[in-house]
Parts: C-alpha cells; sequence; structure tokens
C-alpha cells in the first residue's frame, strides 16, 4: 500500500486549527472513537492560539508558532499513515488500535492521544524547532516558553474536559463528584509529561547515538500507553457496557451541535 500523500505545510495556528477542524468534523460524523482526542486537541490549540496573539505572552512567539504547527503536523502525519495501512510509531500504534477495537473508555482514549503526542511527538517537535546552535542564554528562554506552556494548557484542562463530556456524559457525574481534584490530576500530569519531553529533547541534542535516543523515547511513551490499556485487564466487565454504551449513542453524537466560537480577548490569559 503507498505512502499517504503528504499533509499541507502549516505556517500559521489559524491554518493549524482550520485542518484539525476538518479532520475532527469527519472523525465524528464517521463515528470514530479518535474523534475524542482531536477535538480535545482541538480545544486546547483554539486556546493557544488566544494567548499567543497577546504582546509579552512568549518570549519567542514566533517560535511558538512553529512548534504548534511542527507539532500538530506529527499528530496528522501519525494518523495518515495510519489510515493508509502504513507502519506509524509504537506510542500512536497503541492509540489507534484500541480505537479500532473499541476497546477503550473515553478517558482512555483522551489520556492515550496525549501520551502518544506529549512523550512522543514533542520531543522532536521541539528539535524541529529550536536552532540547533542556540547559545545556553537563547536556550533557557525556549525552556522558560515551554514553562509558561504548562501554566497555559492547565487552564484549558476544563474546556478539554467539557469536550469529552460530551462522548461520554458519566464523566459529567464524575467531575461533579471529584470537583477539581480530577482537573488538578490532569493537569500535573501534563506537567510531568511536558518535563520528559523537555529532557528528551535533550537527549536528542546531545546524543552521540542518535537510534539509541530515538528508541528510549519511542520506548517509555511505549510503556505509558501499555499502562494506560490496563484498565481493561483490571476491570474486564467494563469492555462490553462500555462498548454498547458508546455504541448506542454514536447516532446522538453525530446530531448537528453547536460548535464552540474562538475563545474570546483574554480567555488563556
Amino acid at each position: 500500500m503507498p505512502d499517504p500523500p503528504p499533509s499541507p505545510a502549516f505556517t500559521t495556528i489559524a491554518e493549524v486549527i482550520a485542518e484539525m477542524t476538518r479532520r475532527w468534523q469527519a472523525l465524528r460524523q464517521a463515528g470514530d472513537w479518535r474523534a475524542v482526542f482531536a477535538e480535545s486537541y482541538l480545544r486546547t490549540t483554539e486556546q493557544i492560539l488566544a494567548t499567543a496573539a497577546q504582546a509579552g505572552a512568549f518570549e519567542n512567539p514566533e517560535w511558538l508558532i512553529q512548534l504548534d504547527c511542527a507539532f500538530a503536523q506529527r499528530y496528522f502525519t501519525a494518523i495518515d499513515y495510519w489510515d493508509a495501512g502504513q507502519d506509524c510509531p509504537l506510542p500512536w500504534y497503541i492509540a489507534f488500535q484500541g480505537n479500532r477495537e473499541k476497546r477503550t473508555l473515553v478517558i482512555q482514549d483522551l489520556l492515550l492521544g496525549m501520551n502518544a503526542h506529549i512523550n512522543y511527538d514533542l520531543p522532536y517537535a521541539l528539535d524541529a524547532t529550536i536552532p540547533p546552535d542556540a547559545p545556553p542564554e537563547a536556550l533557557a528562554s525556549y525552556q522558560r516558553d515551554h514553562s509558561r506552556m504548562n501554566t497555559l494548557l492547565a487552564r484549558t484542562v476544563d474546556v478539554v474536559q467539557q469536550a469529552t463530556d460530551y462522548y461520554d456524559p458519566l464523566l459529567l457525574l464524575a467531575d461533579e463528584s471529584l470537583g477539581p481534584g480530577d482537573e488538578f490530576g490532569t493537569a500535573q500530569l501534563i506537567t510531568v509529561w511536558r518535563a520528559r519531553s523537555w529532557d528528551h529533547f535533550l537527549l536528542l541534542r546531545g546524543s552521540a547515538d542518535r537510534a539509541a535516543a530515538d528508541r528510549l523515547i519511542e520506548g517509555s511513551a511505549h510503556e505509558y500507553g501499555l499502562l494506560l490499556m490496563q484498565v481493561q485487564r483490571a476491570a474486564p466487565q467494563l469492555y462490553w457496557p462500555n462498548r454498547l454504551y458508546r455504541d448506542a449513542v454514536s447516532l446522538w453524537r453525530r446530531r448537528p451541535r453547536p460548535t464552540p466560537g474562538p475563545p474570546g480577548p483574554g480567555a488563556g490569559a
């Protein structure tokens, strides 16, 4: 089977959002379980666009745009290769295979996508966009922006949660019972994963054995994915009720619904 055609090169976050919207809508209309992560990623990127437009939000705003485009491109490439029947990285394989076999809970769909994208894709996106000859003081400024993004992403957790609640209303009940605890936990997980991704970026830059670094990065994200799939082993009785429930509401999920507009000025502040 031939490789899929390459996605167009993106130069703005608005272009990335347009492509994300197109892909998410197609997945949702098809009842594809990958729509959960696709919409979550879309809503997060809308928040990033709103914040990136604010003067002084980041030390390297032009780099942030380049990073966002390169980062999203890796996700588009992984999903295109999977759809074309071609090999894709192991962390994405676990996520997509779980979606295809309908073995996952909604929260797993979200976390498996986050794992593959943050723990596997992000170090390479950083390596591709931060100049290889950046002096230590410049590298420090990129790291500060990387940390600032953690704060922004923590503020988007509630927006993402609202999107995932749509795919499984039971999550709304869980959210109400747990209060802000689940949102705090998700934000902490993102921060930990992104810190590791920065370390893996530095490993890519400093390693004399690129192949060994590649194996470590892919293997680490692969192990996280395997752990996230263990819910089925811990509670196998959830498999069929979850699958029947999600299939039963598939038509409901595909019905037309208002699409949230882009966040207003200051939404990411």
